[in-house]
């Protein structure tokens, strides 16, 4: 898809249309009326409407991938990093939430070459979860019996978060952003030296400023 205005435009509409009535539901002449573009004028930007939302997919995942680079020290802790994914997902959900909400409902929609292209960005970027549960099991740090299902569920959680926030709600996204991570490490039973570990135990960025960042980078803002 070409980068310009309606270019923009056409995928904006189209993430509200497909994250309030679901992909198949949405019919292209949907998307064009709310462009407000002809239909056929609609076609000089996408070939199909699937292409559009692989891009949409692909460009929500990479984001995410991005943002998760910058947030997660390779070498803190298996717990630190930990609290780190978790509070990059959930600021995430909320930042980019209907994006979110199609990636999360719609990859069922996708097939042959866009459903692999998604499905690769999606298994790069849950490595990053498997790999550090893996770690602090293996560290006794945390008591996990099966790392990919600890992964599958922290990330059901977090990924709820798009379904049910508001802008207008009585917490913070910073507060969201530590409860969910407090909910992390009682999950995995996160301890050192039979003491519960607690987020000030293995970070001391706090998530009001790790969030900035995040909508900093979301936003296409350069990495420091």
């Amino acid at each position: 898809m070409r980068g310009d205005s309606t270019a923009e435009r056409i995928k904006s509409v189209a993430v509200q249309l497909f994250a309030q009535k679901g992909f198949e539901a949405t019919a292209i002449r949907e998307i064009a009326d709310a462009a407000q573009v002809s239909t056929s004028s609609l076609y000089h930007y996408i070939d199909t409407k699937e292409e559009l939302l692989t891009e949409i997919m692909t460009a929500a995942m990479l984001k995410l991938i991005k943002c998760s680079l910058a947030v997660v020290d390779p070498t803190d802790s298996p717990p630190g990093r930990l609290v780190a994914l978790v509070r990059c997902h959930v600021g995430m959900q909320i930042i980019d939430r209907l994006a979110a909400l199609v990636t999360d409902n719609e990859i069922r929609a996708l097939h042959g070459d866009d459903r692999a292209k998604v499905l690769k960005l999606r298994d790069e970027y849950e490595e990053r979860w498997t790999s550090t549960l893996t770690e602090g099991k293996e560290d006794g740090v945390f008591d996990v019996a099966v790392p990919k299902v600890a992964r599958l569920a922290l990330l059901e959680m977090c990924n709820g978060v798009a379904r049910w926030y508001k802008d207008d709600g009585p917490m913070a996204v910073a507060e969201i952003c530590d409860h969910f991570a407090t909910l992390a490490l009682s999950m995995v039973n996160a301890q050192r030296d039979g003491r519960p570990l607690r987020i000030a135990d293995v970070t001391r960025e706090p998530s009001v400023a790790l969030y900035e960042r995040l909508v900093h980078i979301a936003k296409g803002g350069v990495i420091e």
